[in-house]
Order: structure tokens, then sequence, then C-alpha cells
């Protein structure tokens, strides 16, 4: 000590510790001039009042001090500059942020090209190729999927055998697999290029034209399609895919594979070998995934490829997850503007680079951007082949896009490589944990946005047997049960829309209204509501004459050959193209297999129906009979035995509008008229009833269909077209019939899912059978034979829960051809005219777990049932208190308590009734897609749901302005896109399935009819806004709310947290907002609370025309059709408030259909 201080005191110019404590008196908070100088000035005139005393501005003094803030501000904000440079969480240069993310293992993503399939629409070639029937195919256009051309298939696989390289004849691929379920085979044409077997094509998406290339492609170890390294003068190869859906679907044919962006190479040579080097190659945009490096020999030509380190967390040159073996390595470092540097080795885990190499990249153009289909669509490509003899040919293709391509991405942003990267270390780049799959998605693309994974568990299946999925989402089922439950339910529902234009008009007719007479409701409320032709008093036969798989020509007669159609007096008239046919045994023999059997053989059936498919003439040949080549004037789609009986005709269903008829609408419309379109069977087509004719009623008659008495008469409506001359409100007619398991079975049914059996050429349907063991109640008898319904929708409350007990079903049609099999299966087994008493089933009103109230099944013998209420005599000594009364008459339609106390009945609205039947026992079949395929080795089953951010920015874009609306990318174009790199990073145990997302839409009249709504608000009466601002400003608040942002899979909608955000961003002008839904029945409150399901994310699809002004809120106000009620239930299915059965017409409160097509043309 003595030594420091000796030295200090002798030695140092100044004693540190003065210098400590003449510093104490320093402000180190001062970093800005101002306080800086403030701080000098203050110092100053405490610590040397004698030596500095002159502050004037003009002083010298005052210079030098306003010099010294402005550096030691310089200098304050560079250091703090630095220093923030130094922590990801405030970085904010390019280079920084990259360098931190890289100490963390973090490697940022570069831009991604946009990749996809282009399909082989149409090929020609200059070569002589002979068909099988020797016709010569040179110079001649083969399309794919021709109708006109029965050989197109074998035309164009010979056209493609003669262009490929030898040994690669269809069959005999150079590589094959299965992709994502879909059958893949690899072919490489004879193409005679000395460079990279790429070619380009240019076109204009989102209006920029960009270059894109057609690159050779390979499924080798992989669950993909990519491509292949580049090597000059190789074949350029393609695929041939099969789904098993016939030649039509957009997955079954031949492919190219193409992607955005321009190859580029470059030469260099390193001549002395050292450790860690690194080459770097300053050339802007160069994408994530196209870096390919190869060794040159001795004559330039490429000698050997080196392989780049996967681009995962805690992976390089000399530590890395390849081979010990794989030592001619590098990785690939980004730097700023996606320029990139090669970086090797350092001797010891790898080689060091010595020699001449070459380097291939992509350059792509660094945005996000979709393709549609229609963007692509004629791509030319001549590919100059070598034949089998050596000459020089020219293949012509004309290929096209079928899916939409989502996964271009610029640069990943600063702000994304903040955000994942500690989630990626986190995670240590493998998902193995539930957490890990809700996470390491997001770091495959900066496209991605959200990301919802769910495991499904099927651990402990045999390697020798198919897994089996037990939610039967890809795995079949085949349940049995006997707590079955079918009933059906009519209803009521209604949209709104407003206009800006005719063709606005004429886009919802036909999306709105037209398209929902292809809906299996409309049908089955066809055959419900209107009268079957009865042709019994003719005592006519079916002469059969020839048949052949599902057809059968023939006549009808009686004494003679009968005329059909417009030829025809007798109810034969309704006997035309697309009529359903009724026959009945001609003695006491029933129908099986296309025969008449012994009646009581095993599933004999005691009639038969048969579309008619066409009709020569007047389908008796002049009285003659059969035609002179031998064949029926009168063809069925079904065979039907010799001498069957005509029973009953129904007319066939028109599901179109006339061109007439349209015009006629949308001039009514744009004139703000108010009208219905009733459905005329006698003459086959829809018309017009005008406002005057027009009934009020609910309930559907035909008593006073067509008339034209102008007293309001006619309530054989099916869509009434009402306004309040702005915007239109359709109410429409539906009839749903609903199948569902007291406590037995779950169902599954996706809408979106066409499951085709190619082998049969139909599609396969999932069914719900009744076994014939049941009983005919009228009898005691069991049926006999099976009946069967076809699934045809999923149960989906207001609320967005999906009941899996109960699902809708249909009559079966089995060729899909829009006319049922059999229209009185209902009529059949439950039998709801005879014993009418016996024939209801009722569910009561409960409060399930999330406090919403539902209904569920209770037993019929806890009620009494009768016509009217004066069937009964109400007396305590022979009922209970509490006891239940239902009286189904259709003027009454109500149910009711009895109280001992006063003696009287009460209604009660805590149960509801349907025609149905319950106890039921069935056969549940589901027959699940074969696009995905389980492994049988692994353990668990995950679904992965992804949100694209371009396909997010389209879909919000479509919902706010119309247009065309967008379509996700299909789960094989999500494979494509990600399944390289997220496959790397799952467990082995791990099936990956991934899913595109589905989007829940609220309020808007793109949302579902039971989810539209108006938002009603009070505006301060002292507030200068304008209504129109105000409506704006609700909007972009709804908006703000439902931001992306906000929302997760599966979260649910509160109304209360909505009308808090209004009102904070809109007072003091706005005073109340309520929601108020559109659809008749539902009540004040009913939208309160929305639940989506796992897989589904809320989107306000809202305008401006969705708010409305009002002065105070009122009953008037609050109610959707006049009726305000405090309940905030939502009923499992349609119902109505007053109304307890589907025997007459009530309204829906919460039953919705999925918008898939399974139902359509049903």
């Amino acid at each position: 000590m003595a030594t420091t201080d000796r030295q200090n005191r002798l030695l140092v110019a100044e004693d540190w510790r003065k210098i400590y404590q003449s510093f104490q008196q320093a402000d180190f908070k001062s970093y800005d001039f101002e306080t800086l100088r403030r701080t000098m000035v203050a110092y100053l005139r405490e610590n040397y009042p004698d030596d500095f005393n002159d502050f004037v501005e003009s002083s010298e003094y005052v210079a030098l001090i306003d010099l010294i803030a402005y550096i030691a501000q310089a200098l304050s904000f560079r250091v703090d500059l630095n220093a923030r440079e130094n922590f990801l969480e405030t970085a904010e240069r390019r280079n920084s942020v990259l360098r931190l993310a890289r100490l963390i293992n973090y490697n940022a993503k570069r831009n991604l090209p946009a990749t996809g399939l282009l399909k082989i629409d149409a090929i020609s070639t200059t070569q002589d190729v002979a068909d099988s029937t020797g016709t010569n195919l040179a110079n001649s256009t083969i399309i794919w999927n021709d109708s006109a051309n029965s050989n197109y298939r074998e035309q164009f696989t010979a056209i493609l055998n003669a262009a490929n390289q030898t040994g690669q004849l269809f069959g005999n691929p150079r590589e094959s697999g299965e992709i994502g379920g879909i059958a893949t085979e690899v072919y490489t044409l004879s193409s005679n290029q000395l460079d990279l077997p790429i070619f380009s094509f240019n076109t204009g998406v989102g209006g920029i034209n960009r270059q894109f290339e057609i690159v050779p492609s390979t499924i080798n170890n992989s669950e993909s399609i990519y491509e292949s390294s580049p090597v000059p003068g190789t074949g350029l190869t393609y695929t041939y895919r099969s789904d098993g859906a016939g030649d039509s679907s957009n997955n079954t044919g031949f492919f190219f594979l193409f992607k955005q962006g321009t190859m580029q190479q470059i030469s260099f040579s390193v001549d002395t070998a050292i450790t860690n080097y690194v080459k770097s190659l300053n050339i802007a945009n160069i994408n994530d995934s196209d870096v390919w490096l190869y060794k040159l020999d001795q004559f330039g030509q490429l000698a050997e490829e080196w392989t780049k380190v996967p681009s995962l967390s805690g992976n390089n040159a000399i530590y890395n997850s390849l081979s010990k073996t794989e030592r001619n390595t590098y990785n690939v470092v980004t730097k700023a503007d996606d320029s990139i540097d090669l970086v090797f080795g350092d001797g010891n885990f790898s080689n060091l680079p010595l020699g001449a190499f070459r380097t291939y990249h992509r350059t792509s153009d660094n945005a996000k951007f979709a393709i549609q289909p229609a963007d692509m669509q004629n791509v030319t490509l001549n590919v100059p082949y070598t034949d089998a003899n050596g000459a020089q040919q020219s293949l012509t293709l004309t290929l096209g896009l079928k899916q939409s391509v989502y996964n271009s991405a610029a640069t990943e942003s600063n702000a994304s490589i903040k955000d994942k990267a500690g989630q990626v270390y986190y995670s240590q780049n493998r998902m193995i944990t539930a957490e890990d799959y809700q996470v390491v998605p997001l770091s495959a693309s900066q496209e991605i946005v959200k990301v919802r994974s769910v495991n499904r568990s099927a651990s402990g299946i045999s390697r020798a047997k198919e897994v089996l999925d037990p939610t039967g989402a890809y795995s079949n089922v085949n349940v049995f049960a006997d707590d079955g439950i079918v009933y059906r339910e009519e209803s009521t529902q209604q949209f709104t829309f407003s206009f800006n234009n005719r063709s606005e008009i004429q886009s919802t007719i036909d999306v709105s209204v037209e398209a929902k007479l292809k809906e299996a409701y409309a049908r089955q409320f066809y055959y419900l509501k209107y009268a079957t032709k009865d042709v019994s008093n003719l005592s006519a036969t079916w002469n059969s004459t020839t048949t052949s798989t599902n057809t059968n020509t023939g006549y009808f007669t009686s004494g003679g050959a009968l005329v059909v159609g417009d030829s025809a007096t007798s109810n034969l008239k309704y006997a035309k193209v697309g009529a359903l046919i009724k026959f009945t045994s001609p003695d006491t023999r029933e129908f099986l297999n296309n025969t008449l059997v012994t009646a009581g053989t095993d599933n004999a059936e005691d009639r038969a129906w048969a579309k008619i498919g066409a009709v020569v003439l007047d389908g008796a040949n002049g009285g003659v009979g059969n035609l002179e080549d031998g064949t029926g004037p009168v063809t069925l789609t079904d065979v039907i035995p010799n001498g069957s009986v005509i029973n009953a005709v129904i007319p066939a269903f028109t599901t179109s509008f006339s061109a007439t008829l349209e015009k006629d609408i949308v001039d009514r419309i744009e004139a703000y008229e108010e009208f219905g379109i009733r459905y005329d069977q006698d003459a086959g087509e829809w018309k017009v009833i005008t406002s005057t004719n027009l009934s009020d009623s609910a309930v559907f008659g035909t008593a006073g269909a067509g008339s034209t008495a102008g007293t309001n008469l006619d309530a054989s409506w099916w869509f009434k077209f009402t306004n309040d001359g702005n915007t239109y409100t359709v109410v429409y007619r539906k009839l749903d019939y609903i199948f569902e398991s007291e406590s037995q079975n779950k169902f599954y049914y996706d809408a979106q899912e066409k499951i085709y059996d190619y082998k049969t050429g139909k599609s396969v349907k999932d069914t719900v059978k009744i076994l014939k063991t049941n009983d005919i109640l009228s009898t005691g008898n069991s049926i006999g034979y099976p009946i069967t319904w076809q699934v045809v929708d999923t149960v989906t409350e207001a609320d967005g829960f999906q009941d899996n007990r109960k699902i809708k079903v249909g009559f079966f049609d089995d060729d899909d051809d829009g006319v049922v099999d059999n229209p009185e299966i209902f009529d059949i087994f439950v039998e709801p005219d005879t014993s009418v008493s016996t024939k209801f089933v009722f569910f009561e009103k409960y409060i399930s777990y999330d406090t919403i109230e539902r209904y569920r099944f209770y037993a019929a013998t806890n009620f009494v049932v009768t016509e009217n209420e004066t069937d009964i005599n109400v007396n305590s000594t022979v009922y209970t208190d509490g006891q239940l009364f239902y009286f189904y008459d259709s003027a009454e339609d109500v149910i009711k308590k009895y109280s001992t106390t006063t003696n009287t009945l009460t209604t009660t609205t805590d149960y509801i009734a349907r025609r149905g039947r319950s106890s039921i026992s069935f056969q549940y079949k589901h027959n699940a897609g074969q696009e995905t395929r389980i492994d049988p080795s692994v353990s668990n089953i995950v679904d992965v749901y992804m949100l694209e951010r371009t396909y997010d920015n389209l879909y919000r874009i479509w919902l706010q302005d119309g247009g065309v609306k967008p379509d996700a990318s299909t789960s094989d174009q999500l494979r494509i896109s990600y399944s390289a790199t997220l496959d790397k990073l799952k467990s082995l145990s791990d099936q990956v399935v991934y899913h595109p997302v589905k989007y829940r839409i609220l309020f808007g009249s793109n949302a579902d009819e039971e989810l539209q709504a108006t938002f009603k608000v009070v505006k301060n009466s002292k507030t200068n806004v304008t209504d129109a601002v105000i409506r704006t400003r609700v909007i972009a608040a709804i908006n703000e709310f439902f931001a992306l942002d906000n929302w997760d899979f599966g979260d649910s909608f509160y109304y209360t947290e909505l009308a808090a955000y209004i009102h904070n961003q809109l007072a003091p002008d706005l005073l109340t907002a309520v929601i108020v839904p559109n659809q008749t029945g539902q009540s004040f409150g009913s939208l309160f609370q929305i639940n989506s399901a796992a897989d589904e994310i809320f989107i306000s699809g809202a305008t401006v025309d969705d708010v409305s002004i009002i002065t105070a809120l009122g009953a008037n106000q609050l109610a959707a059709s006049g009726t305000v009620v405090t309940s905030t239930s939502t009923a499992t299915t349609n119902t109505t408030t007053g109304s307890a059965v589907s025997g007459s017409t009530t309204t829906s409160s919460g039953s919705s259909s999925s918008s898939g097509s399974s139902g359509s043309g049903y």
C-alpha cells in the first residue's frame, strides 16, 4: 500500500481519488446536448467559480462548452447505439441481428421461391409415333382427359414413351413411391441440351411479370417432390401421379416441378488449403433452398458434389448431424440482402477445400405473392430430344397450374428473427413435446404465421396391420349400436344481402339462392311437400327389353305400349327424363337384386324405384313398343324385373332457374320489390309470386299455389324476398333428417372431402344403416331388409359447437345423379302418419360445461301425447305434479307442464319434440380418404394446421372487396412446401399430416347464415360525426379486434370483449353498441359467445352495411324477428320460439350446414 501511495504522490500527475471525488458531482445521466451543456455549466460554477465566470453567449468559453456538449452527445449516441447492437432484442442493423441470432444457433431464412407442380394438359411430338390402332400421332395435339378421344391416355403415354430415356417406359419408372398417399413415379426425358436441364418461362403474377423455371424433380429418400441437384447434360425429369380419383382429378396425370427465379453459377479456385475457409457470394436475393457446390476435375467438369450442412440449430461445417464418413461438407451463412458465405471446416472433422469449385444458386424475387391457377395456364414447353434412332425431335407440352401456390416468401424480417430465434433455441430445433409442435413449424418459413398441432395417439399397433385412427379421420370406421335416433326437422332460415349493381344481384342469385336447390335439404323438402302422382289405376306394367349394368330399356304397357311425357294424358305425363318411378310386385313376390323372389326372402323389399334416364319420342314407339334396333324407347337407370307394376311417379325436380326467370328476379330486386319464388311441379319450373299474392304465413301450403287474386293466399314460396329499402332479407325453406346416437357412438364427417372409388367409378359415402332386425311398429314384424341413409353433413350449432353425437343424413343416391334411390325410407320405418302419438322423440334443455344451453335426448315416456289440449281432462288424481304434455296439432304444437297446485297446464320451452323414432339398432360406416395413409411403425399421428401469410392477406381482401375467393393450399401443396424442413425435425415415431387453416367467418354476408348479424349502435346526440363515419369507424374497430395476432386456433369469441373495444375506440361519439342476429327466430344474446373448432380461426366478414345507427335501444331494435327473449341459449338443431315440433314450419336458432359440396346435387 505504501508503494502505491508513494507512486501516486510522486509519479502520477493527479491522484485518482481526487479525480473520483470530483466526478462524484458529475451527472452521468446526461446524454443530450442541452442537458450536457447545463451540467457542465453547473459543474464549473460550483467547482471553479473564480476561474470560470464568464457565461455570456459570445464568450469563447461558452463556445468550448457547446463544442464539448456536441461531441459528448455524439459519443453518447454512438456508445448507446453500439450497446444496443450487442443484444438481439434491441439490435437494428441487419448484420447485427444475423450475427446475434447465429450466436444461439438460429439460421435466419432467406427468401423462398414459389414452388409447385404444372400438369401437362396437352402434348404433341414431331416424331412418328403410332397408337394401338395404327394412327400416326406426329404433330397431333393430344389433350389429357379428352372426352372426345377415348384413346387419349394411351396416346399420351405413347408419345412420352418415345421421348423418355431408354428403359423408362411408362410403368417402369426411374423412381417410384407414395408421396402424401398419392402413387408417384419419376421419368426422364431424352432431352439433348448440353447445359442444365432447366427451361424458363415468364408469366404475370399480381400484375408483375416474373421469371419461372421448370426444373428436374426427384422423390429420392423424401416424402415430397423436390428439385434434384443440377447436373449439365442430364435429362429433364417429370412425375406421374395418381390419387385414385380418376383422370379428371387435379392430382392425377403428368407433372413438372417449377420454381420462381433464375439459376446462376460461379466458379472459383482455392489454391491453398486453409482452415475455416470462407467464400463470399456477394449476390443479392439468393434464395434459402437452392445452393449447390461441386468440385471440378482438371477438365472443368463436375467431379463431386459437396454436402451442404442442414440449416438446423447447432449445425455447422464442423459440428453437424451428418454421418462421420461425410467429410466434404460446407454450410451456408446468410448475410444482408440475402447474399451468402460458404463456410468450410477445420480439416479435422471435415476436409479442407482445395482446387477448382463451382456453385449453382438460384436468385428469386424476394417477395411474397400468391399464384392462382388462372395465372399459369397454357404454359408452352418445347423440349428437344433424341429418339431411339438418333434423330432430333421436338416435344411440345402445354402445362397448367391446378392448385394455388402460396409458398413464396420475402427474406425473414428482423422482427421475425428476434421472435423465433429464442423459441427455436428453447426447442433445440426438434419436435418432441406438444409445445415443440406448436412452435417449431413457425421456423420452417416466414410465410407460416399460425400453427396448430393436434396429436392423435395410435400406439401399440403391429407393423403387420394398418394403423387404425380411432377418430375416423384417417381410418375407416365400422360400428354397430342400438341407441339410434332418427327424426326430421323442417325449418326456415334466412340471409341478407345488399347490392351496388346488377352483376352483384346476379352473383347473389347464383351463389346464395339457386345453389341451395342442389342441397340435400331442398330435395328432401320437395319429396315431403309435393304430391306423388298415382298411376296404380292404369294397371300398367313394365315390359323389360334389354338390360346391362344399371341400365334397363323397355316400355310401359297395359294392353299395349303406353305413351309417356307430353304425349300422355294420364299421370304418365309426368314420366319424363329425371322422374322417379315406383314399382310394386305383380303378385306376392318381392324385389331383390333386380329380380322378383319369394316373399320373406332375406333382404327382399316390397317396392323398387328407378329413374327415367332417356325417352325416345313418345316412349311407346307409336304403340309398337320396342325400337327397330331391339331396344326399348324408355331407359331406366336401374334394372326392373319384367312385369313389375307401375305404382307412382315423382316428377323430376328442377334445380336451376331459367334465364328468363333470373332476369325477372334481377329486375325486381333492382326495383326493390318484395316477392317470392315457388316451384310449379306440373310445369317443372320456378315462378315468381308477386307481393300482392305472397302469403305471410310461415307454414308451407300448396292450396293457394299460383293464386293471382291479389289477396296474399300463396304460401307455396320456397324463397321470400323482403327489404327495408336498402338491404334484402331472403327467407328460405329446408328439411333435414338427423340421426344421432344417445351415448354409444360418435360420428366423424368432413363435408369437404369427396372420396372416389376408381374401380367402381362411384363416390364412396359414409352411411348409417338401420338394421333389418328393427321392428315396424304397426305390424310388430321386423323390416326384413336394411334401410340405408347417406351422411350429408355435420350438425354445428350457432356458437360453433359441433355435436359429434349426431349427423345430418339423407336419402341414399348411389350414382350421385341428383335423384335418390328410395325417397320413402323415413315413411317406411317411422310411419309418421300411423299411430301419430307414438311417433315423436323429445329433447330437454340443459346447461353444458361451457355454460351454453343445449338439448339432449329425453325419453318419450315422460310425456302424454295427444293431438289437442281438449283431449286431456286435467285432474290431480290422474297426473302428478310436473307431468309433461305434448299437443301436436299444427294449430297448437306446444309442450306444457302440469301443476297440481293450480290444477293448470303451463307452456314450457325447456323441451322440444320432433317426428321420428328412437332405440334403433344401426350400423355406422365411415370411409376415410386415401390421400393420407399412416405408417404402421409410428406411435403418434400429428395433424399440423397451417395458415400462410399470403393466403391470409388475400382472404381478408376478398372479405372486404369481394371478387374471386382465394383457395388455401392443399395438404399436398403444404407437404411439398414444408415437409423437407419439418420432417428432419420430427421424432421417428411421429407421422405429420399437413392441413390448411379453416376460417370461421363471423357477422358478414359471407358468414354462415346463423352467424350473420347487425351491429346496432347508439350515437352520442351531441357529436358532430356523421353516421357514415361512425359506421366506418365501427368496422375499423371490429377489423382491428379480429386482427390475426389477436386470435389463435380454437379460441372463443365473447361479444363483451368486442363491445368494450368498440366503446374504447369510439368514445365519446358512441354511447352503446349491441349485436343482433339476422336469422329469424334467433334471440338477442345468442351470438354473445361463439366457439371455434380446434382447427378454426375467427375472422370478421362485417362491412358498413352490417352497422345500423339507432336512436335508442328497445325491444324492436333488439329483435331479429319481432320477439325479444333474454335467454342466450342456442338450440342444438333447427327450432323456433314457441314451436315444439318440426311437423309445422319452424325457424332455425342454431343449426348450420357447412358449405361443403357433399350434399350438392343430392
